[in-house]
Formats: structure tokens, C-alpha cells, sequence
């Protein structure tokens, strides 16, 4: 009787060896899930913050042109101001120039 009681004891063993394994097997699924979504929050974030930085840059590029063409801009309304009969005599030879040069086949 004592080698049946050891039997059943050993196959209580085993079977509360398993469920401990099974918890065990679920709670590893569980954190590789936790920590598979917080991977994918990290990559999110840093994907919005380097495209936050790209966009600023592109803004500071783009009002620096504008910056630009709107000195470019005063510059050339105070030449044609200073300057009228030059300007126009530069108008007048692009103008001329542009069309010798397209007018030719």
C-alpha cells in the first residue's frame, strides 16, 4: 500500500509541477506581449519626434527663402525706383534676348 500511496503522490507532484508550468508558460506570453507593445510605443514616439524635428527644420528653411525673396523683392522695387530708364533698358534686352533665343528653330 505504500508504493500506491508513493504513486499518487508522485502524480500530485507532476500535476502541480504542471500547473505551476502552465502559469509560468502564460505569464512569459503575457510580459513578451507587454513588452512587444511597449517596443512598438517606443518606435511610435521616436518616429513622431523625428518627424516633429524634420518638420521644424523645414519651417526654419522655408522662412529663411521667404525671408529672402522678400528682401530680393525690396531690393529689386528700390532699384526700379532709383533706377528706371536702367531697368527698363535690362527688361528690354532680356525681353529681346529671350525671344532671339526661342524664336530660333
Amino acid at each position: 500500500m505504500a508504493q500506491k500511496s508513493t504513486t499518487q503522490d508522485e502524480i500530485d507532484q507532476l500535476s502541480s509541477q504542471i500547473s505551476t508550468l502552465k502559469k509560468d508558460i502564460s505569464d512569459i506570453s503575457e510580459t513578451l506581449a507587454e513588452l512587444g507593445q511597449s517596443s512598438k510605443d517606443a518606435a511610435s514616439m521616436q518616429a513622431k519626434k523625428k518627424a516633429a524635428e524634420l518638420r521644424a527644420a523645414g519651417q526654419h528653411q522655408m522662412d529663411q527663402a521667404q525671408d529672402m525673396a522678400e528682401d530680393l523683392g525690396r531690393q529689386a522695387g528700390e532699384a526700379v525706383h532709383n533706377q528706371p530708364m536702367a531697368t527698363m533698358g535690362v527688361a528690354v534686352g532680356l525681353g529681346f534676348l529671350l525671344g532671339f533665343m526661342t524664336g530660333r528653330k
